[in-house]
């Protein structure tokens, strides 16, 4: 199914950067907002997007004129008749989501797809305020989406084959990596980063390493940034909420530090506020190889923690594997309920999260009995956050090396 007219809903960061991608296509795009305020700023930065391409000499300016004339601006819903392809984009609020894919439904010839860019909500409960939950799909772009070139596509309980392999292609239409994530709580990427960052949160806590010496560590290892300055960046309210919910659906190996919840009481919330783990006086990070300046009441806040929760600390000095290998485990566990493929582990995490070599070539460094001992020892200490995945246990005990004797799912169990 080729898409030549598709609608953009929401003209924020997300929406504006999604509507930019669709246009660079040569695919004509209808760029909704509820206000034209908000749609005038999203062409804004558009335009900014394509000015900066002509000053690169990546494009020429009639180009750009023409690519950026491909997104026409709207605050209603006319147009929305003629339309192979919805990406909404709005708040993360099912409610919200819920009134406007009713609305969609309604509206949207019945061949059109109706997908949604949400980073955590049910794809499964969104179809189910259409009639048409064959033609509903998760589409997540990474932000910001005309520079990440990792996609998420997210099929739901009754979404189609043929629906998910339209979304695939025009994803690579877009020249971007496609991988696609049975639903679950965090899809893919969130839900190995977050064991990640919560892991460094308890590092922390303990006094066995400090924020900076992680983060060192972590970017030594092969991620862009470390991981408290990745909070900084994202949000600490964010991260917080994300943490939250995960922990509500997975249970104890999600149990969040409570580090977290004390920076969002005190408003530490990163960039935007000026501080978080780090102190950001311009509210602008600090460059990759610049000293960072750690927010003065950090230490206060953990001292605090230190004296009423106090928790296990591990007799091993830090190791970046302490963090890595929490991440490690829940990709063994997203394999193991068929949520991805092997093969897609390390593409989503590079093109996702930029690690500049794969999580799962660890196996190829350390091995899995290793893996799976270091998590056992860990585990003994610290508890579920290091259950191994049974999976992981039953390679070992089969005699497997690396996974390259696993042959991809049966499209039937996907």
């Amino acid at each position: 199914m080729k898409m030549q007219r598709v609608a953009v809903i929401g003209a924020g960061a997300m929406g504006s950067g999604i509507a930019q991608v669709l246009s660079q296509a040569g695919i004509e795009v209808l760029l909704k907002d509820v206000r034209e305020e908000y749609v005038q700023k999203a062409l804004s930065a558009v335009k900014r997007m394509y000015d900066s391409r002509v000053k690169k000499e990546v494009l020429t300016e009639a180009e750009a004129e023409y690519l950026f004339g491909m997104i026409k601006p709207t605050t209603t819903y006319d147009g929305f008749d003629d339309v192979d392809l919805v990406i909404e984009a709005a708040v993360e609020q099912i409610g919200i989501k819920a009134k406007i894919f009713e609305e969609l439904d309604k509206i949207c010839p019945p061949h059109a797809i109706l997908a949604t860019n949400t980073s955590a909500l049910s794809i499964s409960e969104i179809a189910s305020y259409t009639k048409r939950p064959d033609r509903v799909i998760g589409i997540h772009f990474f932000n910001p989406a005309q520079t990440m070139k990792l996609v998420e596509v997210i099929p739901g309980l009754r979404t189609s084959s043929e629906t998910s392999t339209a979304c695939v292609e025009l994803c690579r239409e877009l020249q971007k990596i496609p991988v696609e994530v049975k639903e679950c709580p965090g899809f893919l990427v969130n839900r190995l980063l977050f064991p990640y960052m919560n892991e460094a949160l308890y590092v922390l806590q303990e006094g066995t390493a400090t924020a900076s010496e992680i983060d060192k560590a972590v970017e030594t290892f092969g991620l862009p940034m470390g991981p408290f300055a990745l909070f900084d960046m994202t949000g600490i309210d964010v991260c917080h909420h994300v943490n939250e919910f995960l922990y509500r659906q997975y249970g104890p190996r999600f149990k969040p530090a409570e580090l977290l919840a004390l920076l969002v009481e005190k408003e530490y919330l990163g960039q935007k506020s000026g501080a978080g783990f780090y102190a950001h006086a311009s509210g602008q990070p600090s460059r990759k190889d610049e000293p960072k300046d750690l927010n003065p009441q950090l230490l206060p806040l953990l001292d605090q923690i230190r004296k009423t929760s106090p928790t296990a600390r591990s007799p091993k000095p830090f190791s970046v594997y302490r963090v890595i290998l929490p991440m490690f485990n829940e990709a063994i566990y997203a394999i193991q309920e068929h949520v991805v493929e092997v093969k897609d582990v390390d593409v989503a995490m590079q093109w996702g999260c930029g690690m500049s070599k794969g999580l799962l070539s660890i196996v190829n460094e350390k091995g899995l009995q290793w893996c799976l001992n270091e998590l056992e020892s860990y585990h003994a200490i610290y508890g579920e956050r290091f259950r191994p995945s049974w999976l992981l246990t039953k390679m070992v005990k089969a005699g497997m090396r690396d996974f390259s004797y696993m042959e991809p799912m049966p499209a039937s169990v996907r």
